[in-house]
């Protein structure tokens, strides 16, 4: 090779760095250019009198600066942060609405129960009484209305899942593109690399990690993309799609299905994790029914407790209470609480409700009944599960309609849903969750508040000993019959209105008979008992099956003498008797809920206590995450960025060389002209 070759083919590879370099300084701003360089060899030495000559050099190919772990990690951390970010900006969300003091609910049953605190002091003023009503459609509204902004952000969230479906189809609709692309360049280029195109395949493949966690499987010249436990996203230059379809568990809820490029689909949304779509899926269905079921609970335990303890008094019309709020058990409110599950045997024909039978054992989880065979043995029996910690209970299946009775509520199957019962059926029960929407005033005059007691009690003026006898307590309101102290007898002309006079008249210091006294000349016996002077002692057994047990309890306290007689009749004048007001006052601190552990406002407290610190947990974890990928990124771009002022120093190097490669071939042409000019 002449000294002129050598000269032009350093001047080739000379220019072609300078061109790369220039291009490399042009794409300094693009976050997703890599850095590109010049791959040279060295041509082969020619044998030339005493040894081997080196005849220049070549360029092999222009190569993208990369590194195929530092890209990985990228992709990890990039599914990491933003499945963290959009499970935190959510939840922040959520724990705003229900800690504001305007938004939230605490105060709202704090004036419920000061108004009727208040009230209690006046109770025949009808004033106070209204704002009691006031109030508790106030609570009321604010539970309806918490609850229906957690529903719409569920109903958003499930919109923002279709959006992150259609993302996910399209790009890996360009990443198959690029696949095509890249393996018809490589053809075309005899494996030259086409680093833009390349670079896009990568951009994308980042951007799909934003919205799922992706794993790549390098294929020739060809990547292939998987989601969620191995579903083929992308493979050579045929793509899959995702999108969604109404939930068979969840009312309104969308699920995630995958699309293959045969056009058969799966539902994947338990195998999705990681990026915004993992981060949505695992906000709405971990954090958003927590809530939804512990502000339903709420709800049915405060109008049930308030409900029952209203109904033990009477009313400024001498009647018994009625509910303030409406029965949790009303109409088609039961039977919204279970879904049938749509891919069942029958689901048209099959029907259960959802009865609270006692708001203290109620929980705040979701349960699954699954229809399974135990014994080999019709009818078919019941596995019910409760999500929140998958406890199982089996329970026999019945002939005919069935009653289960399980965590303070009862499962009601009636007999045409047992004929139309298949193995492997499943049914999805929300005990709680629509309870904050199902929550309304029931009660429309303020005659209605029931704050006296059916009761009254009072000592004989004869009396000669110290005994005293309590005001009394209701206990409970039942039917007439097991109201009746004598079951062939009864005292009460309807439920809780007593119709004859109770006497308690002592025939000794510590003995006393209770008569039914609505013949004063000849009153009936009921029942004898016993007292120990000088001690609190009940007239009646609450715990007692016998009949004679009414509903309600007095105390006789001091020491009562012989022929000392007390009094229980019905309060026919209870206008001015505040006692039940202050029984409904006192719910607000009672722990009615956990078993008898927890009242109204620290069950709400403990949701608030629970939604902040899983709150504050996704925010650290959140600022953790972004860290790590700013670090990642960070690294990728000490390799794969462009540096200008490395790029700079390249400029001035290559342009030397230029140059310097021009200079050999002025030199070889200075030598050619004096071999000319020695010949002319």
């Amino acid at each position: 090779m002449s000294l002129i070759d050598v000269g032009i083919g350093g001047l080739r590879v000379s220019q072609t760095s300078l061109q790369v370099t220039s291009n490399n300084i042009a794409n300094a701003d693009n976050p997703s250019y890599s850095r590109q360089r010049v791959e040279t060899s060295t041509l082969p030495e020619q044998l030339s009198g005493g040894g081997y000559i080196g005849n220049g050099n070549i360029v092999d190919g222009i190569e993208r600066t990369v590194d195929a772990f530092l890209v990985r990690q990228i992709q990890l951390d990039t599914a990491t942060f933003n499945n963290l970010d959009i499970f935190a900006g959510n939840i922040e969300q959520v724990d705003s609405l229900l800690a504001d003091d305007f938004s939230g609910l605490g105060p709202a049953i704090s004036n419920f129960f000061s108004s009727i605190e208040s009230s209690a002091q006046d109770p025949t003023s009808e004033p106070a009484r209204q704002v009691v009503i006031s109030e508790a459609d106030g609570l009321s509204q604010r539970l309806n209305s918490l609850t229906a902004r957690i529903f719409q952000q569920e109903d958003l969230l499930d919109d923002q899942l279709k959006s992150l479906t259609t993302q996910i189809s399209t790009i890996a609709i360009g990443i198959a593109e690029l696949n095509q692309a890249i393996g018809d360049q490589i053809g075309l280029g005899a494996g030259a690399q086409p680093n833009q195109l390349l670079d896009q395949r990568e951009e994308l493949l980042r951007q799909l990690a934003e919205i799922v966690t992706v794993t790549t499987v390098q294929d020739g010249d060809a990547l292939n993309v998987f989601i969620g436990n191995g579903q083929p996203l992308v493979i050579g230059n045929n793509s899959s799609s995702l999108s969604t379809v109404a939930s068979s568990r969840e009312p309104g809820n969308q699920e995630i299905v995958f699309v293959g490029s045969s056009g058969v689909s799966q539902e994947i949304t338990d195998f999705i994790s990681g990026g915004k779509l993992g981060g949505t899926i695992d906000f709405r269905d971990e954090v958003i029914p927590d809530v939804l079921n512990s502000l339903g609970r709420l709800s049915i335990a405060i109008a049930d407790t308030l409900n029952q303890q209203n109904a033990l008094g009477i009313d400024l019309d001498g009647n018994l209470g009625g509910n303030i709020f409406r029965d949790v058990n009303d109409g088609s409110i039961p039977g919204q609480r279970v879904v049938v599950d749509s891919g069942n045997s029958a689901p048209g024909l099959q029907s259960i409700s959802i009865n609270i039978t006692d708001v203290s054992q109620l929980t705040t989880s979701d349960y699954v009944i699954n229809v399974v065979d135990n014994d080999s043995v019709l009818p078919l029996d019941y596995q019910i599960i409760r999500t929140s910690d998958n406890t199982s209970t089996f329970v026999n299946g019945t002939v005919g309609a069935q009653s289960i009775v399980i965590d303070g509520f009862s499962i009601d199957i009636p007999a045409s849903t047992q004929n139309n019962l298949a193995f492997s059926d499943r049914f999805y029960v929300r005990p709680t969750r629509s309870g904050g929407v199902d929550m309304m005033v029931d009660i429309d005059r303020v005659q209605e508040l029931a704050y006296a007691l059916p009761i009254t009690t009072q000592s004989s003026s004869g009396n000669v000993g110290s005994g005293l006898i309590s005001p009394g307590q209701m206990l409970a309101i039942v039917d007439d019959t097991s109201l009746a102290l004598s079951p062939t007898n009864p005292l009460y002309s309807s439920p809780g209105v007593l119709a004859a006079p109770v006497l308690i008249r002592f025939d000794t210091a510590t003995g006393y008979t209770v008569y039914e006294n609505s013949d004063p000349f000849n009153p009936e016996i009921l029942f004898t008992g016993t007292i120990i002077p000088g001690q609190q002692n009940s007239v009646f057994d609450p715990l007692s099956t016998d009949p004679n047990y009414i509903g309600f309890q007095v105390e006789i306290s001091g020491v009562p003498q012989a022929g000392d007689e007390f009094t229980i009749e019905f309060n026919a004048n209870g206008s001015s008797d505040n006692r039940n007001a202050i029984e409904l006052g006192l719910t607000r601190v009672r722990d009615v809920l956990d078993g008898g552990a927890t009242n109204f406002e620290n069950a709400y407290g403990s949701l608030i206590e629970e939604l902040g610190t899983r709150t504050a947990q996704a925010r650290v974890s959140r600022d953790a995450s972004e860290s790590l990928l700013l670090q990642a990124q960070a690294s990728r771009d000490s390799v794969s960025g462009v540096n200008l002022d490395e790029e700079a120093a390249n400029l001035i190097k290559f342009e030397q060389s230029y140059n310097a490669s021009a200079q050999i071939i002025n030199v070889a042409r200075q030598i050619f002209d004096i071999l000319l000019n020695a010949v002319g």
